[in-house]
This record gives structure tokens, C-alpha cells and sequence, in this order.
């Protein structure tokens, strides 16, 4: 990009961390959400720098605190802060942690221009940030003057655009952490650990998403994060090796950045938005037995290589141009599993999820091997059926849809039992049966795999 960084000073980081901590109480106040994930998205285009590092500022300091499924809340030290006490403390505070992130004090910031930065939490105050563009050194070799640039609001923040030289700004996008092979566009998607981005491949010119992964270390800083790092980057390379229509294409990645992020084919929306439309109905037969199957295959071949999922749920399978499903988000649970032998608590990314985890994973998640991926294949596949979750005395699929074939009742029974010796074992077992019940031909013969053509609409 052609801008230059604005000055920013300790009065103006001061004043946006209270402005956080300030928005944390009246959302506990008013009953909203303080996940985590929620008030990044929220506050993060009001404020100067990434919030992730007034995130890190203030919990080092005890200003916040966070529980495991990421709620934050203020301590005693934070709510002393809000009424106006220590406010000396709190700058000198800030002043210390963001030393090299701050202008000297006597630098000179240039030309400000107020921008009015409406947040997305409703109710809450209009605040205005202040930009610096510092002036050039010496006007450009010109009788006409350079206009004042403008800031320009983008769908990934504000931009203080300098056209010091006179040459337009450039377009809306901005590469990934600096790499200028990829340009990084609207956000199209979020989850606890990070936001996936709609983005493109700059020298073939094909549109690819871009995630990127920064929010793992917040919620996991009991862990190095170079331990982090190398889980996810071998985690992501053992995608990157199942090449198989079922499975997200992994293209590219680096996990040695400030923002380690992953380049993968760019899919268009999950299981989970599919059902919600649905309104708790399901859907219909024909596609949920395709996606099962889909699924099913996909997973197969990632067991052959040896590679399991362990983190199975609707969020996790996406849908190409042609409304196939992939399977995604392979081996996070590895990237932030607890060694037993430290006494740390498992921790679990987003509580939706447990509804899928076979009772191994949760009493032991390093003993689980394939049958814990056909488990919750399984609770999909009732899901998918029936609009609803299945608890321990639910009815079987037929009996609640009609249309549904009881054949699936089986399967779907011993793919989803809590002892594992009575569950199949793996993805080659499940089908096998499968096919042995609709021996007809309905859903062609064993290793045929059938692919949409059409385009999704």
C-alpha cells in the first residue's frame, strides 16, 4: 500500500483501551455477548492498532479477565479504571507495553483528520478517532499542489491513505500479513480461533479464501506459542497432503508471522448455514444422504493417510461452486491439546461442537483413532435427516420423517454409539454395510462417488 503509518500517542491508546473496557461492562451490564471473537469484530475498526494487542495489554495488566469459552469480564482493577480511579497507573501502564508502538512525544503528527467510527454493538457511545498522515519532507517536484488525501473506509478497516507522490490510492484489499502474492478482501466468515477472508491469488488472478489464525494464541496462552505454531503448521501440511474431492484444498500457508494464516480454495457457505435455512425441518433426503456419503468417502481418505479430524461438526463442512461438501479444519484439537501430565484442563474451541464429540475425545482425546470421525458423521447425518440434534432417547430417523429410509436407522444407531467397540471402526466397515442395505443401486455401488455438476443456487 502506499500509505504511511500514522503517529499515534500514548493519550490515544489510553483512551481507545478505556473505551474497551468501558464497552466490556455495558455489555455485561446489558446481557450481550463479551466473547471474545464478538467484541474484536465489534471494536476493532474504532480503535488505532490490532486489538489484539490492547486484548494482550489489558489482561497482562488484570484489567480483564477470560473464561474457557472466552467470555471476557473486567476485574476489580478494570471496573476501578471505568469510575475514573488509577487513570495515572493505566497510562503510565500503556505507555510501558506499547513503548515501541508510540510516537515520541515530540514528534510532530502532521495534519490530523477526525474520522467518526460507528461500532457495531448497538447502544453503544459514537466515538472519533484521530489519524495522523505525517507530511512529506519536501513538496513534490510541482507547481500544482498534492491534495489532502482522504481516508478511505474499507471492509478490513480504516486506511490513512497518504498520496504523497501524487499517484492515486490504490484499490480496496490489502495483502495477507504482507505478502504480496495474495490481496485479502471482505471478511466472508468467523469462527473462535480467527476470520476467513475472500481473497485472490495475484499471479494467476483466481479468487481463494484466506484465513488467518491469530485469535489461537489468545485463547490458548498457556501454550508456547512456538508450540502452537508448530502443531498448526504440521496440522496444515497433513491437509495439504489428502488430495480428494471431499476434502478443503489447502494451497498455501505461513505460520512464521505475526498473523499466521492458511490459502485455500474459496468454498461458499457450511452445513450449519444450510441447515438453519431450513428452519429445523432438515433436508431433503436425496442431498443429506449425498453429503453423508461425500463425507463418509472423504474422511476415508484421510484415515488411509493417517490423518483424522476429531472435530467434526456442521460449521466444518463447506460447499464448492456446485453445492459438493468438503470436509475442512482438519486436527485443530491436536494443535491445542493439554498434556494430561501438567494438569491443565482440555480446553474446547466453541461449546456448539460437543454435541459431535464421541465420549473418547472428551474423557481422552490422544486415544481416539477413526471411529471417533464416524461418530460424528453419524450425529450429522441424524442432523441432517431430521433438523435436530439426537439425544439418548431419540426416535430414529424414519420415525420422525416419513420419507426417511429405515435402512439408515442401523447405521445411523452404531455409528453413534457411546462405546466404541460397538461402533464401527471405520469409514470402510460403515460402508460397507451401507451399500449391503441398498443393494438396489440407489446410491450407485461402493466407491462411486457422485459429484454435483450444477451450479449451487
Amino acid at each position: 500500500m502506499n500509505s504511511q503509518r500514522a503517529a499515534i500517542t500514548r493519550d490515544t491508546v489510553s483512551g481507545e483501551a478505556l473505551f474497551i473496557l468501558k464497552n466490556l461492562r455495558e455489555n455485561g451490564r446489558l446481557g450481550r455477548s463479551n466473547k471474545l471473537a464478538d467484541v474484536k469484530t465489534a471494536l476493532e475498526p474504532a480503535v488505532s492498532l490490532e486489538f489484539d494487542a490492547y486484548f494482550f495489554f489489558l489482561r497482562k495488566f488484570h484489567y480483564i479477565a477470560m473464561d474457557r469459552e472466552a467470555q471476557l469480564r473486567l476485574t476489580d482493577t478494570g471496573e476501578r479504571v471505568v469510575e475514573g480511579n488509577e487513570l495515572d497507573r493505566f497510562s503510565g501502564e500503556v505507555g510501558e507495553f506499547f513503548s515501541e508502538q508510540l510516537a515520541p512525544a515530540d514528534e510532530p503528527l502532521g495534519n490530523s483528520y477526525p474520522v467518526e467510527v460507528e461500532t457495531s454493538v448497538p447502544a453503544l457511545e459514537r466515538v472519533t478517532v484521530e489519524t495522523a498522515v505525517p507530511q512529506p519532507a519536501a513538496p513534490p517536484p510541482s507547481n500544482t499542489p498534492v491534495p489532502r488525501a482522504p481516508l478511505r473506509r474499507t471492509t478490513t478497516g480504516i486506511d490513512a491513505v497518504a498520496a504523497v507522490d501524487g499517484r492515486p490510492a490504490p484499490a480496496a484489499g490489502k495483502p495477507s500479513d504482507g505478502d504480496v502474492r495474495y490481496t485479502k478482501f471482505d471478511a466472508i466468515g468467523s469462527g473462535p480461533l480467527g476470520t476467513v477472508y475472500k481473497g485472490r491469488q495475484n499471479s494467476l488472478g483466481i479468487e481463494v479464501s484466506v484465513k488467518e489464525l491469530k485469535d489461537i494464541f489468545n485463547y490458548f496462552s498457556f501454550l508456547q506459542r512456538s508450540d502452537v505454531v508448530k502443531r498448526l503448521k504440521a496440522e496444515l501440511c497433513a491437509q495439504a497432503q489428502v488430495r480428494h474431492p471431499g476434502v478443503v484444498s489447502i494451497l498455501d500457508q505461513n505460520t512464521d508471522v505475526g498473523r499466521p494464516y492458511v490459502v485455500m480454495e474459496l468454498l461458499r457457505g457450511n452445513l450449519r448455514e444450510r441447515l438453519d435455512q431450513t428452519g429445523g425441518k432438515g433436508l431433503p433426503v436425496p442431498l443429506a444422504v449425498r453429503i453423508f456419503l461425500q463425507l463418509s468417502y472423504a474422511l476415508r481418505a484421510a484415515h488411509a493417510q493417517g490423518l483424522t479430524h476429531q472435530n467434526i461438526k456442521p460449521e466444518n463442512v463447506l460447499f464448492d461452486a456446485y453445492g459438493n461438501a468438503k470436509i475442512g479444519d482438519f486436527g485443530l484439537s491436536r494443535v491445542i491439546e493439554i498434556d494430561s501430565g501438567k494438569g491443565m484442563p482440555q480446553v474446547y474451541v466453541g461449546t456448539g461442537s460437543l454435541s459431535y464429540l464421541a465420549p473418547e475425545l472428551i474423557v481422552k482425546a490422544k486415544d481416539a483413532g477413526g471411529a471417533a470421525d464416524v461418530y460424528g458423521v453419524g450425529i450429522l447425518l441424524y442432523e441432517m435427516l431430521t433438523g435436530a440434534i439426537p439425544g439418548r432417547r431419540s426416535p430414529l430417523p424414519s420415525e420422525v420423517r416419513t420419507d426417511a429410509p429405515s435402512k439408515l436407522d442401523l447405521i445411523f444407531d452404531k455409528m453413534t454409539h457411546d462405546r466404541r467397540e460397538a461402533r464401527y471402526p471405520d469409514f470402510d466397515a460403515m460402508l460397507e454395510e451401507f451399500y449391503g442395505a441398498f443393494s438396489e443401486g440407489e446410491y450407485l455401488g461402493r466407491g462411486d462417488l457422485v459429484l454435483s455438476s450444477e451450479v449451487a443456487r
